[in-house]
């Protein structure tokens, strides 16, 4: 009996004695009067046990079943034993077909003596930073080495995620951190129709260059060079997608955060599929992606999109490459990577006019080999791209 039930039966004795009256007994129990004749008819027919639930000593109806909680419990011990409690929840709905609250799912384990795989740690006071209001405005990256394959070898991930929504654009693994891989998240996110205004990363030589501007020729200091700039910020650059470089990785912590969840339940998730290489898991990916949406991104403030328009596909390639500069000797050749080229006499099916000294930038990509782009008439005029200029033999 609880110490309310108790109380119950006390008040309403002393009622059946006369000690105190039925108003009085209501007033504090918190009844009504009718409520209070009820309870002392019952008491004076049934005795003490007319205070206590009905329900007390039965198993609830909903009540988990002695069977499923063994069933959880092994199913956690011998499959899922570093997955945390929430992720395995859900590894119990799709793979099992055991619909169970989290809560649930935690009380069993802990009864169990089981505890979770992820810790968390002791949160540290620092400036809370505002997500953005509309969705591509801001757009966070960065790179996370790690044993995503549980091989013992270390590979990168690269990730571009949504400061408004918290939702992942593009993943991609390469060996190292390298510029062409942040090339392929821009064009995963050009494929899907999601340039942002902005990105936010850190200090890395991907995004800034270190250099001070005593260190430019003084053809480049007389042509304007910007000695922070590199290949990635050029390409940004031309795209019209400013970079703002963070003092700190807490001031990039949706990015940050993001590498916890993904250390913790992509690892996983790679080794239910049977996924082992870097390969195999860039072609997996999107399915991934979209799961993870599902689950953790969330309306932006502003339910107007801020994302820029969608590039044609050869204007986007001719952007996301290496630019490097050379100059036209007399023979209108030039020379790059050991190699010399010559110019050819027709481009698109025009004739090619240029003159000894001008300046030709030249593409370099893995994806089409080798461009040179030559600018014709004024600075501003369109630019003539040709494709692979004949070697000189």
């Amino acid at each position: 009996m609880s110490k309310r039930e108790a109380k119950r039966l006390t008040v309403i004795e002393q009622v059946l004695e006369k000690q105190v009256t039925q108003k009085r007994a209501a007033e504090l129990l918190g009844l009504s009067v009718p409520r209070i004749k009820v309870l002392c008819r019952t008491v004076r027919e049934q005795g003490a046990q007319a205070v206590v639930h009905g329900n007390v000593g039965r198993t609830p109806a909903h009540a988990v079943s002695p069977q499923v909680r063994v069933q959880v419990v092994a199913l956690y011990r011998q499959r899922y034993m570093d997955f945390n409690f929430s992720h395995f929840t859900e590894k119990l709905m799709q793979e099992h077909g055991l619909t169970l609250s989290r809560p649930t799912v935690h009380r069993i384990l802990r009864e169990a003596g089981l505890s979770s795989s992820r810790k968390k740690r002791k949160a540290k006071r620092h400036h809370r930073r505002q997500p953005r209001s509309r969705a591509g405005e801001l757009v966070q990256l960065d790179a996370s080495r790690h044993d995503w394959f549980e091989t013992g070898g270390y590979c990168h991930l690269h990730a571009a995620i949504d400061d408004a929504q918290g939702a992942l654009l593009a993943l991609w693994f390469s060996p190292e951190e390298v510029t062409e891989s942040y090339y392929e998240l821009v064009r995963q996110m050009n494929a899907r129709g999601r340039l942002p205004i902005a990105f936010y990363t850190d200090k890395r030589g991907v995004f800034t260059n270190n250099r001070p501007a005593r260190q430019l020729s003084i053809p480049e200091q007389l042509a304007g060079v910007d000695p922070s700039e590199t290949q990635f910020s050029r390409a940004m650059a031309e795209l019209g997608i400013h970079i703002i470089l963070a003092g700190s990785a807490e001031a990039k912590g949706r990015v940050e955060r993001l590498w916890g969840t993904l250390q913790d339940r992509l690892v996983k998730e790679l080794r239910i599929a049977g996924i082992r290489s870097m390969d195999e898991a860039n072609t997996w990916l999107p399915s991934y992606i979209a799961d993870h949406n599902r689950r953790f991104a969330r309306k932006a403030a502003d339910a107007q999109e801020a994302y820029r328009s969608k590039l044609p596909h050869q204007e986007l390639a001719e952007i996301l490459c290496l630019h490097t500069e050379r100059r036209l000797d007399h023979g209108l050749s030039f020379s790059y990577d050991g190699r010399a080229f010559v110019l050819p006499e027709l481009c698109r099916g025009k004739s090619l006019i240029a003159r000894a000294s001008q300046t030709v930038t030249v593409l370099d990509s893995p994806r089409f080999g080798i461009k040179a782009k030559l600018t014709i008439g004024a600075a501003n005029s369109p630019w003539s791209a040709f494709h692979g200029p004949r070697p000189v033999q």
